[in-house]
């Protein structure tokens, strides 16, 4: 009775502390992140951050299934306007431009990459 009273509190304990841990970082429990000018730009819920590159890119990474990733980021990248300038492509809405998603199956967890 005693064994399993003490597991009970080392998972609880572990329960809590990966809690914390997902709360603390960026996104993910959001869908938006914040983009080092300040700009808002959508990530699929429970999209863990990890980092950011270069100040135009930002890696996160998902559980969650590539095709409801993709179906995600199409609908929101829908209201954007796709133009090609001499060498410069993407998505403008705004002043945000966007010029590629890349959601990258890697097994059990997948790899979102938002160059921005």
């Amino acid at each position: 009775m005693k064994k399993i009273c003490i597991m009970g509190i080392i998972v609880f304990v572990f329960i809590g502390m990966t809690l914390l841990y997902l709360y603390t970082n960026k996104t993910f429990f959001k869908t938006t992140y914040i983009g080092v000018r300040d700009q808002e730009i959508f990530i699929p819920k429970y999209s863990f951050f990890k980092e950011e590159c270069c100040m135009t890119a930002a890696t996160f990474y998902s559980l969650r299934s590539k095709d409801k990733l993709t179906k995600e980021i199409e609908e929101y990248m829908s209201s954007f306007e796709y133009f090609d300038d001499e060498g410069t492509y993407g998505y403008r809405r705004g002043d945000l431009f966007i010029q590629e998603y890349i959601v990258v199956d890697l097994g059990l967890y997948r790899k979102i990459i938002i160059t921005y």
